[in-house]
């Protein structure tokens, strides 16, 4: 069999399996709920919330006109004093580019240990990439990482702080528009961009403390998305940059068939408010601004929505939930045209072949990313030649695998920067 004979037979696997589920699955698991999950540091860890919004300073305001340097150019830096001890952090003002290929503004959290690196005198970089935290300028991981109860603090505790206890420094963009003001990018292979150029930034304001020869991306849920697009699309927008692997836990996504796309605005099976009002909030308001010549707030809103889902839109994730507290309906119609099925065709994760190695951890138990569509997005990988390793986590759901997937992917992170093959890959699953 070809590749291009594996593509389309992975498709077909893909579209048939669609039919019964979709990526952003219509009960996904309220930021109140507790964790579950084959790792007892999940059943105990603080309740996940992101509501408290943390307005931008002065330092995110970026320079009017941007200055014509090329994309990952630091336009400025400023440490974060209530760094926790063995860590020192800045906040970073980095140019990037838009959906359009334009030079935007993006804002990132980079932290390091103050401790020296363990091996060599260099730290790996790794580059974070945040799951659903929100859309809106206060909802990013840099405005205040250390304070809890906000969007940067919930990914702090979970992934990005462990990273840097395991040695490495960590650069964790806020995305685009989610710190330094720009446009809405939910679930766009756009993110990638943010998430290479802080990379490029992060090396530039650290050179003496990073080992650019070894680069890594770690996301989960929607950053899980990103980690896949990062990986997708690193060798044609940046060549330069060593990546060894790149590590994607639950990634979301939504399908490219009006099927699966109406099924996101179906029945909740309830009459209540529902974590669904949050994601479809942040989705829609990306796919409007990014594609307004498909998208337009029409085709998603009641009228009640229509003015409601703006001023939800600038809330964080934990807010938007307790905004929205009527049922689905009230805010968002049962149905979207046909032609939205354009844009996820657009934004699929994997399409081109990549010679970064892929790890994807998944939980089965998740009700938020459906478990058989991330197997088959790594089957997909494997259809295009990619190296993808696929762990399963039979007793965690969709926060829980961040705890305990996290010291397999460490050692398998470890193993891509002390240059070991990847052996085990698209076989046995």
């Amino acid at each position: 069999m070809n590749g291009q004979q594996k593509v389309t037979t992975v498709l077909v696997v893909v579209v048939v399996t669609l039919l019964a589920a979709v990526w952003l699955n219509v009960t996904a698991m309220s930021p109140s709920q507790p964790l579950a999950g084959g790792n007892t540091d999940a059943a105990t860890a603080p309740p996940f919330d992101a509501s408290k919004g943390i307005k931008p300073s002065s330092f995110y305001t970026p320079p009017d006109p941007l200055p014509q340097q090329p994309a990952g150019t630091v336009l400025r830096s400023e440490s974060i004093d209530d760094a926790p001890e063995g860590t020192a952090a800045w906040r970073l003002l980095y140019l990037s580019r838009d959906n359009t290929g334009d030079p935007v503004a993006v804002s990132a959290l980079y932290v390091e240990p103050t401790t020296p690196p363990t091996q060599g005198n260099r730290f790996p970089l790794m580059a974070f990439a945040h799951g659903t935290t929100g859309i809106g300028v206060e909802c990013g991981m840099s405005q205040a990482p250390f304070e809890d109860k906000t969007a940067g603090n919930e990914y702090w505790r979970t992934l990005i702080g462990p990273m840097v206890s395991a040695g490495y420094a960590v650069v964790a963009t806020d995305y685009e528009g989610m710190g330094a003001p720009g446009n809405a990018t939910y679930l766009l292979r756009k993110q990638s961009y943010d998430v290479l150029d802080s990379l490029r930034a992060a090396l530039t304001l650290r050179p003496q403390r990073l080992d650019s020869l070894n680069l890594g991306v770690l996301g989960h849920s929607e950053g899980g998305y990103v980690a896949l697009t990062t990986a997708d699309m690193a060798a044609e927008y940046a060549p330069e940059l060593s990546i060894r692997g790149s590590v994607a836990q639950a990634p979301g996504g939504v399908p490219p068939i009006p099927a699966a796309i109406n099924a996101l605005l179906g029945s909740t099976g309830g009459d209540g408010p529902t974590p669904r009002s949050g994601y479809i909030t942040d989705l829609s308001t990306s796919w409007n601004e990014t594609y307004p010549d498909i998208s337009n707030a029409q085709d998603w809103y009641t009228a009640d929505g229509a003015k409601l889902i703006p001023q939800a839109a600038k809330l964080c994730q934990g807010a938007q939930l307790d905004f929205l507290d009527k049922p689905f309906h009230d805010y968002f119609n049962s149905k979207v045209p046909i032609d939205l099925a354009k844009i996820p065709a657009m934004e699929q994760p994997l399409v081109h072949h990549s010679a970064i190695p892929i790890l994807i951890q998944q939980g089965d138990l998740d009700v938020g990313v459906v478990p058989q569509l991330t197997r088959a997005m790594a089957v997909q990988g494997c259809a295009l030649g990619d190296k993808v390793h696929y762990e399963a986590y039979p007793n965690d759901v969709h926060r829980s695998v961040q705890y305990t997937a996290r010291g397999p992917f460490l050692n398998w992170l470890n193993a891509r920067f002390s240059g070991e093959p990847m052996t085990d890959y698209c076989e046995g699953w």
